[in-house]
């Protein structure tokens, strides 16, 4: 008898760790789901950061390179012939007849490059997505001016600032104001 009564526990304590309740269950899915969200929040946001650096990057190479052009040109140049701070035209050989512009338009937000040789003008535009540019006219000494007679601007400023959008941030560039020497200018 005493043989029975132990079968009889034995196998209720069975019955009862056989399976799962409901509730323990409810408990595990809420854990995994809470733990699913998490990840997906964290690849949110690594993939939202990744498109913000490679937005300032994409920011940072056009603007160096637009500064890149513009300072190999102006160098070469041989005149500056005409003055704005968001206009510069320059008089590119001997002859005259190769002129380069460098033409900010706020509307559009662009800095273009002109080149007019013999009459055919091609436009090349070197920045886009900027907000604000101007040029500066210095004379030898650093002492700013506008009179570009006789060869009085010497050196050009250039100050712009660039922003563009993805996804979800905004980016912006500030250029710092870079001088470039006119090599050619008497």
């Amino acid at each position: 008898m005493f043989m029975l009564t132990n079968k009889k526990c034995f196998s209720n304590q069975r019955r009862q760790s056989a399976g799962w309740v409901l509730t323990e269950s409810m408990l595990s899915v809420g854990i995994g789901i809470s733990f699913l969200v998490g990840l997906m929040g964290i690849f949110i946001s690594s993939s939202v950061s990744f498109v913000g650096i490679g937005n300032y990057i994409n920011l940072d190479r056009s603007s160096r390179n637009a500064l890149d052009r513009m300072t190999w040109n102006i160098r070469n140049a041989k005149v500056l012939t005409s003055f704005d701070p968001s206009e510069l035209v320059f008089t590119y050989d001997e002859a005259g007849t190769t002129n380069l512009t460098y033409r900010y338009d706020a509307s559009s937000r662009a800095l273009t490059e002109e080149w007019t040789v013999s009459g055919s003008t091609t436009v090349n535009t070197l920045l886009t997505a900027c907000d604000s540019l101007v040029f500066s006219l210095y004379d030898r000494d650093l002492a700013t001016t506008t009179d570009v007679s006789a060869g009085q601007g010497k050196v050009i400023g250039v100050t712009w600032h660039c922003s563009s959008s993805a996804v979800s941030c905004t980016n912006t560039e500030y250029m710092q104001q870079a001088q470039i020497v006119i090599r050619n200018q008497p």
